[in-house]
């Protein structure tokens, strides 16, 4: 039965942004029929889980471990509040001193594993409640910028009738939005239906089945991963209060990934674990006629091997028709010749720390769950000692989404005197990559000289690559 209830529209900015954060294999499936354009559009399924294992599947799901510094949110997201359980996925949030925070949620996303630009993304899902839970569906960049950002479904713990969809984007501090609302059923009580379907055009959201917004406004045209979280305390929602009643869950039942099929154009899906491939012209949607050029390019470390699905062979780069929707994965394998990170585990140090569990040891120690966040100033450092000098051949920033607008990489023998090796001015973040920098070096610095954000600095990773010796 179509819920009733009453949907409003609103546009706003600048905004804040949501959280801090988030191809296992494509399967086939029948066709099934969508009107989220004028024209026909057919729908390829080329995603599903429905959660019927013991445990999550980790090839197709990334479980976020770390404390966001976003929003004044009060939750930490910590593994082992994210399990299956009769036939879905769980995110629990508790009341629970953890890692300096007072509570724990949990979060997962398709990070590297799922990037899609346009489709459709459906997820069936029982939100959380209460005062200060503020659960989401959503999108952001496959490659690290922030914005744009898609929202499939955000609620407010507080008002469980009303769901809200917004789509962002810009460039901070001037970010965008466009954004509707829709008030029917209590979303906490029971499964709903949310679904997204993104063409080049347009994107249209439905709740049960029921278009209840949509926008031309602004529409991303680049590969986007899905995120699934319960945020606790805010900005938005407020701070929970005696009654919430912890712990509350957040079910997901099925997510669902469907490529559009249409008559006029071709649309292409790619993937490629440890590493990444350079489309020219650098689009993801074809007219029939169209030929695409693609360049597999390996991580640091990594060699191409290979093509498969609908391209097959070694030939780097190819040229492949558009003739009919493309679903192509680039592999890559380690290279016994290439350089090796010689940063893991190094000393280090920095001129500020944000927050306790946010130190500079997180910047080298190989996991991209944890990271270093400086204090919320422009001249920021920090250093990385080797140990002893190296032959230093590569270099690796992981930007969290504070990153650096300008800032420079000097290498030195002695930590004394330093030499500049690069220099970077309008940085966009994600991840950045030099190579072939060729320099000796024992100490690395990063210095930044002008945030891109109204937060510090924030890295993931600082990965400092080398031969072997």
């Amino acid at each position: 039965m179509e819920p009733r209830g009453t949907h409003q529209r609103h546009r706003w900015g600048p905004c804040g942004f949501l959280a801090t954060l988030v191809i296992a294999g494509f399967l086939g499936a029948p066709d099934i029929q969508g009107a989220a354009s004028e024209k026909k559009v057919r729908w390829r399924l080329v995603f599903e889980d429905q959660f019927s294992g013991a445990a999550l599947d980790r090839r197709r799901w990334r479980i976020e471990d770390t404390a966001p510094n976003k929003n004044n949110e009060l939750e930490y997201y910590a593994l082992d509040e994210v399990f299956v359980s009769n036939g879905c996925l769980v995110l629990r949030s508790r009341r629970r001193e953890y890692g300096g925070r007072e509570f724990t949620s949990g979060l997962v996303d398709t990070r590297g594993r799922v990037e899609v630009a346009f489709g459709r993304f459906e997820v069936r899902a029982r939100l959380p409640g209460g005062q200060g839970i503020w659960p989401a569906i959503w999108m952001l960049p496959a490659g690290g910028e922030w914005p744009p950002e898609i929202d499939i479904v955000e609620l407010l713990g507080d008002r469980p009738r009303t769901v809200h969809m917004t789509v962002h984007w810009g460039h901070w501090p001037r970010v965008l939005s466009d954004g509707g609302q829709y008030s029917g059923p209590d979303f906490t009580s029971d499964f709903h239906v949310f679904r997204l379907d993104w063409l080049p055009g347009k994107v249209v959201w439905y709740v049960d089945g029921v278009p209840r917004f949509e926008s031309s406004q602004f529409v991303p045209q680049r590969p986007m991963y899905l995120i699934i979280n319960t945020a606790v305390g805010g900005d938005w929602p407020g701070e929970p209060d005696d009654t919430t009643a912890f712990p509350v869950m957040h079910l997901v039942d099925y997510v669902r990934v469907y490529m559009p099929e249409e008559a006029e154009r071709s649309y292409l899906m790619l993937s490629a674990a440890n590493g990444w491939v350079d489309v020219s012209p650098f689009r993801f949607v074809f007219s029939k006629d169209e030929r695409v050029r693609l360049k597999a390019v390996p991580e640091i470390g990594y060699r191409f091997c290979g093509w498969s699905g609908d391209l097959a062979g070694g030939e780097n780069p190819a040229t492949v028709g558009m003739q009919s929707n493309r679903v192509i994965r680039a592999r890559f394998e380690k290279d016994p010749q290439g350089p090796i990170l010689l940063s893991r585990g190094a000393k280090v140090r920095a001129s500020s720390v944000e927050a306790e569990g946010l130190e500079s040891r997180n910047a080298v120690d190989g996991d991209l769950q944890t990271r270093w966040s400086s204090s919320f100033s422009d001249r920021q450092w920090i250093i990385v000692d080797l140990g002893r000098v190296r032959r230093v051949s590569d270099l690796k920033l992981v930007w969290e989404r504070a990153h650096a607008d300008c800032y420079e990489i000097l290498a030195s023998v002695d930590g004394k005197q330093w030499r500049r090796i690069r220099r970077v001015v309008g940085s966009r973040g994600g991840t950045e990559r030099f190579r072939n920098l060729d320099q000796r070096a024992r100490f690395i610095k990063l210095s930044c000289f002008k945030r891109a954000t109204q937060w510090g600095y924030s890295l993931w990773e600082l990965g400092i690559y080398g031969k072997p010796e």
